[in-house]
């Protein structure tokens, strides 16, 4: 009986490490140089604007800020939060990707207050625009 119940735990075991993926820094950083080289360059930044719209709406629709790029590309992009700390502003990092009007470049979120008095747009770890003023359209 101990050895059948032996026997079982060695095949349960066995068998885990056939499923478990393995996994090293060897096979993963290919793939990474490949989309590396893949994703097109950073685009240089034309226009940039951000402002809150206060208008009075239908409704109780909350505050939003926006966030406005135009870049020259023929490449779709999207902007998404980095999670770094900043004591006075906004950090917005651009990625290629998602579905959006090539040459435009569109981030929204709830209006923070204070609202940020700078917003930072970073392309691979490069600032390449700055917004120096956010309008607040009343």
């Amino acid at each position: 009986m101990r050895a059948a119940a032996a026997l079982a735990s060695f095949v349960a075991l066995a068998g885990c490490q056939c499923l478990w993926s393995h996994t090293s820094d060897e096979q993963i950083e290919p793939d990474r140089v490949a989309d590396a080289e893949a994703a097109p360059a950073c685009p240089a930044v034309t226009s940039a604007k951000a402002w809150v719209n206060r208008m009075p709406t239908i409704g109780s629709e909350p505050t939003r800020l926006i966030v406005m790029l135009d870049v020259d590309s023929k490449n779709s992009w999207f902007m998404s939060p980095l999670d770094m700390p900043s004591a006075t502003g906004l950090i917005l990092e651009l990625k290629p990707g998602k579905a959006a009007v090539p040459g435009t470049v569109a981030y929204r979120q709830m209006a923070p207050a204070p609202l940020p008095d700078r917003i930072r747009i970073m392309c691979r770890g490069s600032e390449i625009a700055a917004i120096h003023d956010v309008t607040v359209v009343r």
